[in-house]
């Protein structure tokens, strides 16, 4: 039975990461500047639940978007690409 959960929830974890794409904005930021910007909340999303066990499977995500947010980023979906037209 815990095997099965844990299937479970591997494969909608994985439909998570697959999901709608997007990327984090904020204006006079530079790509790299904002790939370190992400890289430090990650870390601190981690250490968050590392130091805070919990059962809450989102969490880390959650504190991931409250710290890039918090440094003045907006989260921005990209756009689906046009289906090209056989006609």
């Amino acid at each position: 039975m815990h095997m099965m959960l844990i299937v479970v929830l591997a494969g909608l974890l994985w439909g998570c990461k697959t999901g709608p794409s997007g990327h984090w904005v904020q204006a006079g930021r530079t790509d790299q500047e904002t790939q370190d910007d992400l890289a430090h909340c990650e870390k601190v999303a981690y250490l968050d639940s590392q130091r805070n066990k919990t059962d809450e499977p989102f969490k880390e995500a959650q504190v991931e978007k409250n710290c890039m947010e918090r440094m003045g980023y907006t989260y921005v979906k990209d756009q689906p690409k046009p289906a090209s037209s056989q006609y």
